[in-house]
């Protein structure tokens, strides 16, 4: 039994036979805690989470939060790099690793105690178990100490998080490949790596490895960021990232994959042409997909479709009483979306319980961040999926290095910019989609302003500080105003 979840599974012993509980959420994460927490704050007091082996969740052990530790100092050493431009002249010495690291286990050991603690006090009960369903309303939890339980519950909660998806391509799956976590724990810099994916973990851990000073190639299946028609947004990250050092492979099919003494030989087809790199070390990370091993949900009646569970537009699978939340939904890999969900599923437990009908979910805004070198950002839709969803929209893009502040940070022409989406004539704000210095920051004061249904009237009637980067989004506000203007007096 870990020593986190220790503390708490003492008091499960005299209440654990109890039955039923109104909620067994299986999976004490992030999407998990939350559901158990608002089941308990909204009067389902006999709530309970089993939870398989360390308390945290993947975001805070392996996830979120030590790959951000130790990205920030990877944006040092680009800055670094950079700072002769800025008229400083700077030696870099090297890469402590095992520094990196040990203030990486810091910082986790942190993060996780103020979890724990959080937890401790949610009002719910905690049992360090493994969880599998054995009937349509109960689950059987396999203890630390070899004993099980059976534990029946109204309705349940799925929060099992993710796992790595390795390609079934040739030679793959019998290489020593890394995953995001071996990656993670790296404490030697590889001379030469090849990052297959191009979703949030691969261009980090390729924006990671480049500054640290390996050599990178990406291979990328499509094109990076891949959005329809909106090819701008492929080409100007790509060429972020190659300006620091990664070597981006678009429309790259792997073939095979082998390894030797002398490392990874990595084939691919690109253009026509078949293509071998070899490497030190090869980084797998084509995607997640929800960890449902060792459920048996086929014995509570659970449809999957693949790896993920059906479920309708509750979050609801097809047992009525279980719902799904976070990653283990297969869609919208986010913590703060698997928050929400699982607070969803808590607000639909009286209505579940009564036979009401249950509120569909839905998030109002989606919000997605990469944080590479430079970082970007994007909330609603962009300008493509906009009209594919039927609105009528006009935008404005504005490069950083025409901004006032993005001037003076030394932003480079045709490299970053920010971009604004409004439906007319209302000039509704729909989407913004940003490449460049702290998008991941800047993109909130969209989504703040379009989850409070703002327009881009409204950004024109807020006060801007200068000289700041968010004061760019007041000139697209006023350009997007007076398309809209003109757009309703053809209209009259």
């Amino acid at each position: 039994m870990s020593g986190a979840t220790s503390r708490y599974a003492s008091r499960m012993e005299a209440r654990v036979g109890e039955e039923p509980y109104d909620l067994v959420v299986v999976g004490g994460g992030s999407a998990g805690s939350a559901c158990a927490a608002e089941a308990v704050k909204l009067g389902h007091e006999r709530t309970l989470v089993v939870n398989d082996g360390e308390l945290g969740g993947l975001c805070i052990l392996c996830g979120c939060m030590p790959t951000k530790t130790l990205l920030h100092p990877a944006d040092l050493l680009h800055e670094l790099r950079a700072a002769r431009a800025f008229g400083i002249d700077v030696e870099l010495r090297g890469v402590d690793m095992a520094a990196l690291q040990e203030r990486r286990r810091k910082l986790v050991a942190r993060f996780q105690r103020g979890k724990v603690t959080a937890m401790g006090s949610g009002g719910y009960e905690i049992l360090d178990a493994r969880a599998r369903f054995v009937a349509e309303d109960a689950v059987e939890a396999l203890l630390r100490d070899g004993t099980t339980r059976r534990i029946r519950a109204r309705a349940f909660l799925v929060s099992t998080g993710s796992k790595q998806y390795v390609p079934e391509t040739e030679g793959v799956a019998d290489s020593p490949f890394w995953t995001s976590d071996d990656a993670l724990l790296a404490d030697e810099i590889p001379s030469s790596i090849v990052v297959l994916g191009s979703g949030a973990i691969g261009l980090e851990f390729a924006s990671y490895f480049a500054a640290l000073g390996s050599r990178v190639t990406q291979l990328v299946r499509t094109r990076v960021l891949h959005r329809g028609d909106d090819e701008e947004f492929s080409t100007a990250y790509e060429n972020a990232l190659r300006h620091v050092g990664v070597d981006v492979r678009t429309h790259a099919a792997l073939r095979s994959v082998a390894h030797g003494p002398d490392g990874f030989d990595v084939v691919f087809e690109q253009d026509g042409s078949t293509e071998t790199l070899r490497a030190e070390r090869l980084l797998v990370a084509t995607g997640r997909v929800p960890a449902l091993d060792h459920l048996d949900l086929e014995r509570a009646g659970v449809h999957l479709h693949g790896a993920r569970p059906v479920l309708d537009d509750t979050l609801r699978c097809s047992n009525p009483r279980i719902f799904f939340a976070g990653d283990a939904t297969g869609e919208r890999l986010i913590l703060h979306t698997g928050n929400a969900e699982g607070r969803h599923v808590a607000r639909n437990l009286r209505r579940l319980f009564a036979g009401e009908e249950l509120v569909p979910w839905r998030e109002r805004v989606p919000i997605s961040a990469i944080f590479t070198h430079p970082p970007y950002a994007e909330c609603g839709l962009t300008e493509h999926h906009a009209r594919l969803e039927g609105l009528d929209v006009v935008s404005a893009k504005k490069e950083w290095a025409t901004q006032g502040r993005g001037i003076v940070m030394g932003q480079e022409p045709g490299a970053t910019f920010v971009k604004l989406v409004a439906e007319r004539p209302s000039s509704r704000l729909v989407g913004c989609q940003i490449l460049g210095p702290r998008a991941d920051d800047l993109v909130h004061v969209v989504s703040t302003a379009m989850s409070l249904g703002g327009t881009a009237r409204d950004l024109v009637g807020m006060p801007w500080y200068h000289p700041t980067l968010s004061e760019a989004f007041i000139e697209l506000a006023r350009e997007l105003a007076r398309a809209c203007e003109r757009s309703e007096r053809r209209a009259r």
